[in-house]
């Protein structure tokens, strides 16, 4: 991976947005249960402590266990936090805050809205959903994210990680749900000039449900009723459940209902327009009660079970001393329909088409105003942009021709995708690298800053041609080939005339500074090293021969000649 520096600071290129494609999201962990003790396990050598907010970072090698904090305690790196009662355990990397309240700890975790937005799909998402439906559900979770970062402002932090808000999973990102973020990075639905407030449910039954039939409030002209085919072509969703009258009368009990008994008679007698049960009436001989289906649906799922009642669009019974409900569909149907997107998906719709199905008259874009990403195939190049740029199509072109020229080509020979970030903060997210970089390869992947950016701060072929050379050696690296060879072989051959300069840094130094700079300067310097070892390897070996060393590793009669 190369890293080319820029040595300012470029909030001020960008200035603020109300609105901001992407950010940092800050999380409440554990947001429904009350952690009285956890365990913080490091699982990489960056991971740091600071104990309060003016102390110094301290290196974390070892697990730390807490149950009560003075202060709020910072974490940082990748790390595991493990609650001690039997509560699954959270690893993610990020920034972590630890607090105390009267009720027990809290745990608040920072991390990049662009990766906040795969671990929702890791959670969402079918084992086999298609590209398409991937893409729609990562459209419809930034869109929710960044739309309702407030939600949690009283409580501390944005988002939650409960239904409430979205369901998480951190797990290693698969391959398709990756791409499917990438592919959509920063695009959300706009309505006017404001982001939509929008909902999924995982089946709506054939049928959505209009938002404000849940939410009074919410009046969106994309969020009302309509039929869904998709949906009963991919799962009928059927359902039917058995209440006892015994359980319902400790249920109300709890909620301090004052039901008639006996029970001897309940039905619907209030539907929302979309067919589901709004009001429900249960009845004895000697009176009548009224109750929201809403309410009794939440009771139940909160004492019995939180799949005992599926949704509201069901008949009920009153059967042999029990209720029977019989449905169809899974949750509040507002929304995109998960499994109808699935069914789109399958049928050759886009992630565009199914958005506009679920939210009419809303559209796709990086802001108000518009912005897709769009792929330009160049030979067996394609370059990802939102606003198309024939000066850098053509310089892309001949920086790949001049990379293969001066490499050849092979059998492994990669498709590069090089992708024009929109923002200085994709560009961070994408890349999971800091933003003062121009640019950052990792193995068929470029990513680059914003063109202006590059335009200002350097000429942009040079630099495709140092980051396209960097696909052709990652192609054919191993596990055993040194990023001081990686990276000093795009170095040399992208700057062929250049003179040696003997370099007067250990391999060791240089190594790590690569891994993990510790500063700007360093990470530069020790790029510029690389060079001169491999401009003086390459005066008693061919490129053949390094090449091969990529593979099979630097043979330790060589790596002796450099100390």
């Amino acid at each position: 991976m190369k890293q080319l520096l820029l040595l300012i600071a470029l909030l001020a290129i960008y200035g603020h947005s109300e609105e901001p494609s992407a950010t940092t999201i800050t999380l409440g962990l554990y947001s429904i249960r009350i952690i009285q003790s956890l365990t913080i396990t490091p699982l990489g050598s960056s991971a740091w402590m600071q104990a309060c907010g003016t102390c110094s970072r301290i290196t974390l090698h070892a697990p730390v266990h807490l149950d009560h904090v003075g202060r709020p305690i910072h974490f940082g790196g990748n790390l595991r936090i493990q609650p001690d009662d039997d509560v699954p355990p959270v690893q993610s990397s990020g920034i972590y805050t630890i607090a105390q309240t009267h009720r027990g700890l809290t745990v608040t975790l920072q991390i990049p809205s662009e990766r906040y937005v795969a671990a929702v799909l890791s959670a969402e998402a079918a084992p086999d959903e298609p590209l398409a439906s991937l893409e729609a559900l990562a459209i419809a979770a930034r869109t929710f994210a960044l739309t309702n970062l407030q939600r949690h402002h009283a409580d501390g932090f944005d988002l939650c990680d409960s239904t409430h808000c979205q369901a998480l999973r951190f797990t290693p990102v698969r391959s398709e749900i990756a791409e499917a973020v990438r592919r959509t990075a920063g695009i959300t639905l706009w309505s006017a000039t404001h982001r939509a407030h929008i909902y999924y449910t995982q089946n709506c039954g054939g049928i959505s449900e209009a938002a404000s039939a849940l939410w009074p409030t919410e009046h969106a002209p994309y969020l009302t009723s309509h039929t869904d085919s998709y949906c009963t072509r991919r799962d009928a969703a059927s359902w039917q459940t058995s209440i006892p009258i015994s359980d319902l009368n400790k249920i109300a009990a709890k909620q301090h209902w004052n039901l008639p008994t006996p029970i001897t008679g309940v039905r619907i007698v209030q539907h929302t327009t979309s067919g589901r049960a709004k009001l429900l009436e249960i009845s004895s001989p000697a009176r009548t009660v009224t109750i929201s289906a809403g309410s009794l649906h939440f009771a139940i799922n909160r004492a019995l079970g939180w799949n005992r009642i599926r949704g509201d669009l069901y008949t009920i019974a009153l059967t042999n001393q029990s209720l029977q409900f019989t449905g169809h569909g899974y949750g509040h149907g507002v929304g995109l329909c998960q499994a109808g997107a699935f069914q789109m998906a399958t049928e050759h719709h886009s992630a565009a088409e199914i958005l506009n199905f679920y939210f009419p008259n809303t559209r796709l874009g990086l802001t108000s105003s518009g912005g897709l990403w769009h792929d330009e195939k160049i030979g067996t190049v394609t370059l990802r942009a939102i606003q198309a740029d024939p000066v850098l199509t053509k310089d892309a072109d001949l920086a790949w021709h001049q990379a293969l020229s001066l490499w050849g080509t092979s059998i492994n020979t990669p498709q590069p995708i090089i992708t024009i970030a929109p923002t200085t903060e994709l560009f961070r997210q994408l890349t999971n690298g800091p933003g003062h970089l121009l640019a950052i390869t990792r193995g068929s992947q470029v990513t680059l800053q914003p063109i202006s950016v590059l335009k200002r701060y350097a000429p942009v072929e040079p630099l495709l041609l140092h980051e396209l050379l960097h696909t052709l050696i990652e192609a054919q690296s191993s596990d055993k080939a040194p990023l001081w060879l990686r990276e000093g072989l795009a170095e040399a051959l992208a700057n062929i005339h250049s003179a040696y300069v003997p370099p007067n840094s250990s391999i060791a130094t240089i190594e790590q500074e690569l891994a993990a700079p510790s500063s700007l300067a360093n990470d530069q310097h020790a790029h510029l090293e690389s060079a001169a070892i491999v401009r003086k390897l390459g005066q008693t070996y061919s490129l053949t021969v390094m090449r091969q060393w990529l593979r099979m590793g630097v043979p330790t009669q060589v790596m002796e000649t450099l100390h």
